[in-house]
């Protein structure tokens, strides 16, 4: 999920309080239907392990992380957040809860984590943070598979507690987006959160490559309806992951 810095603090006042006290932090399990691709064709049967198929631990999901340096107009905010996982009032919600919890803690469990935010230093109030998980077997394409079956069932909105701070989260206007390309299969969807009687659009990509999830969490705290993630963002990330994975495969 974004950080709420400092300086996003002072530029938003209350909205930005607002927003701080939605997110939990960084960023059910489902049968094991195959789900599909940004194409809509569907994916053929459990991957195996191979070449593109590394699952990125320690150090080395850590470095797949674009930095500030990669880009130009960001300047990255390293996170560290709590282990949260926030609970959904619908059970068939769980899997887009579960998009809004910090560390491994989700169902499938990842195997590991790795996050950092990037305030947008051409757009005022722009921060999307980037969170990488890997996983083990088909649980990536699991989560992919859960998500889609989630965003079909709660357009009508859900609410989940046990946030950072306590606060209950009512999520509503939940709609799927177009997502873009890249990766294995992708999806976007755009849902506003309430809390302490403000709420905050928020956009979030999510991209698989292999067994590896590259999630991005847009928010805009002075424009709110234009929380939309940066290109620029989303390609470099995109490219530099899938390079990680190649490298690990063939080490």
């Amino acid at each position: 999920m974004p950080l709420i810095t400092r300086t996003a603090l002072r530029r938003g006042g209350a909205l930005a309080l607002a927003a701080a006290a939605l997110l939990t932090g960084c960023t059910s399990s489902g049968d094991r239907e195959s789900s599909a691709s940004p194409t809509g064709k569907p994916l053929a049967g459990p991957e195996k392990a191979g070449a593109g198929m590394a699952v990125l631990r320690g150090d080395t999901i850590r470095k797949a992380l674009v930095t500030d340096t990669e880009l130009r107009s960001y300047q990255a905010q390293e996170i560290s957040p709590p282990s949260t996982r926030p609970t959904a009032d619908r059970e068939e919600c769980r899997p887009l809860a579960d998009m809004t919890a910090s560390g491994t803690a989700r169902t499938p469990e990842a195997a590991d984590f790795a996050g950092r935010s990037f305030v947008s230093t051409a757009t005022p109030g722009l921060t999307t943070t980037v969170s990488l998980f890997s996983y083990e077997g088909d649980d990536a394409r699991r989560t992919f598979a859960d998500v889609r079956k989630a965003l079909a069932t709660c357009g009508a909105g859900f609410t989940t507690t046990g946030n950072t701070g306590g606060s209950a989260v009512k999520y509503v206007a939940v709609k799927a987006e177009e997502a873009p390309e890249g990766g294995d299969e992708a999806v976007s969807w755009r849902m506003t959160g309430t809390a302490q009687g403000s709420s905050m659009p928020m956009q979030i990509t999510a991209v698989r490559q292999g067994r590896n999830v590259a999630v991005f969490f847009t928010l805009n705290l002075l424009d709110p309806k234009k929380a939309d993630l940066p290109e620029d963002l989303h390609g470099r990330q995109t490219a530099k992951l899938a390079k990680a994975i190649e490298s690990a495969g063939t080490s």
